[in-house]
Order: structure tokens, then C-alpha cells, then sequence
């Protein structure tokens, strides 16, 4: 099963939705309303992207014959996470399958680490984190903390958060390295938090 983007994604999961409630497929007029499509030829042409690239399939002549091949398993890979000073996020970066006994959970995706600040928390370079959106998050929690002004679309780094009295500060696990400290006004106007570090995957590569 090949990756694929976001809109066909986001069809395959209505599809999905939409048998488990119906018991049967939508229509691709169905389709195209829920998903806000124009016509039913934008809804066609998803669809066979989805089916060239193994994810349903179709009987020609059906109004309803869309056939889920295979549920996908695993964590969308979106990038890569700066362990060190922040690094451009690029929201355009193709999603690959990490398979994870977390792959269920809402929301839920992987991140590749780049740099050393935070191997004192056992995270290091190549190393990928399993990142959670929540509503709300706790001081000492290790976050993915966007700068909106950062790049083109922004920058992002992985450190602890500490929200203190006139400040937030981004803390590394790593005793060479000093802390982010950003004003609260600052902090309100241009940083995010996208989500909780849940989990860390590694892979070992073990020579002969």
C-alpha cells in the first residue's frame, strides 16, 4: 500500500466512516459533498489515486462500488524535529508508515529527531518520537514547540516546557546546552505547541 496525501486520505477515511456506519460505501456524489468538492469528477479522480495506489478498489458500473482493500496501519512520518535549534518545518514532506501499537490513536504522528539536545531524556539523533495533540500541557512535559515567524512556514524545536511567572522557558536534556527563554508576550503572539512527545522509536542497525 503507497503513501498518499492529504485529501485522499482524507476521502478513504469518509469512505471508512461511512461503510462501518451504513453498511454500504457512499457515492461519489456523497462523497463530494461531505469533502466540499466542486463535482463529481474531482471526487473520480481521488478515487483513482486511491485505487492505483492499492488502497480500495472499484466495480465498474456500481453507484456503490467502492471496496476498501486494507485499513492502513501504522503512524504517519510528517518530517523531521529539531533537537537543538529549530529546524524549518516543510508541510509538504510526502507521509510514510511507521507501524506502531499506537497507530489508532487520534491525531497521533511520528517526527525523525535531528541533533543532541535532548539524549539526556534518552532521545537522540535518528531517533523518532511518537507526538500527540492535546488540549492542554504541563509544565515538564517534552513538546514540539512551533515559532510561528520562523522560515516559510515556521520552525520548529523538541524541548521540555516550563511555563514560569514572566517567561516560558524551552528547557534541552542535555547539560552543554542553554535553554530557549521566551517572554510571555512573545510566547502568546508568535509559539505553539502542536503536540506531547507519547513515545520514542528507535532502530537498531546491528553489523555482522
Amino acid at each position: 500500500m503507497e503513501p498518499i496525501s492529504f485529501l485522499p486520505r482524507k476521502m478513504y477515511a469518509f469512505i471508512v466512516r461511512g461503510t462501518e456506519a451504513e453498511g454500504m460505501p457512499p457515492t461519489n456524489r456523497e462523497i463530494g459533498r461531505a469533502l466540499g468538492m466542486p463535482g463529481t469528477g474531482h471526487v473520480n479522480h481521488h478515487l483513482s489515486v486511491l485505487e492505483k495506489k492499492g488502497w480500495i478498489t472499484r466495480v465498474p458500473g456500481k453507484s456503490r462500488g467502492i471496496k476498501i482493500i486494507k485499513r492502513p496501519t501504522g503512524i504517519p512520518l510528517k518530517g523531521a524535529i529539531a533537537a537543538g535549534a529549530p529546524l524549518d518545518i516543510y508541510p509538504d514532506i510526502p507521509l510514510l508508515r511507521v507501524e506502531s501499537s499506537f497507530a489508532q490513536d487520534e491525531g497521533v504522528y511520528a517526527l525523525i529527531v535531528r541533533g543532541q539536545s535532548m539524549i539526556e531524556d534518552y532521545i537522540c539523533d535518528g531517533d523518532y518520537v511518537v507526538i500527540k495533540p492535546l488540549p492542554t500541557y504541563h509544565n515538564g512535559d517534552i513538546v514540539v514547540a512551533t515559532h510561528l515567524q520562523g522560515g516559510v512556514h515556521g520552525s520548529a524545536t523538541l524541548k521540555r516546557l516550563f511555563q514560569e511567572k514572566e517567561r516560558v522557558r524551552l528547557q534541552p536534556a542535555n547539560a552543554e546546552m542553554q535553554p530557549l527563554l521566551i517572554s510571555k508576550n512573545e510566547w502568546d503572539r508568535e509559539w505553539e505547541v502542536q503536540g506531547k512527545v507519547i513515545a520514542i522509536l528507535r532502530h537498531y542497525s546491528l553489523s555482522a
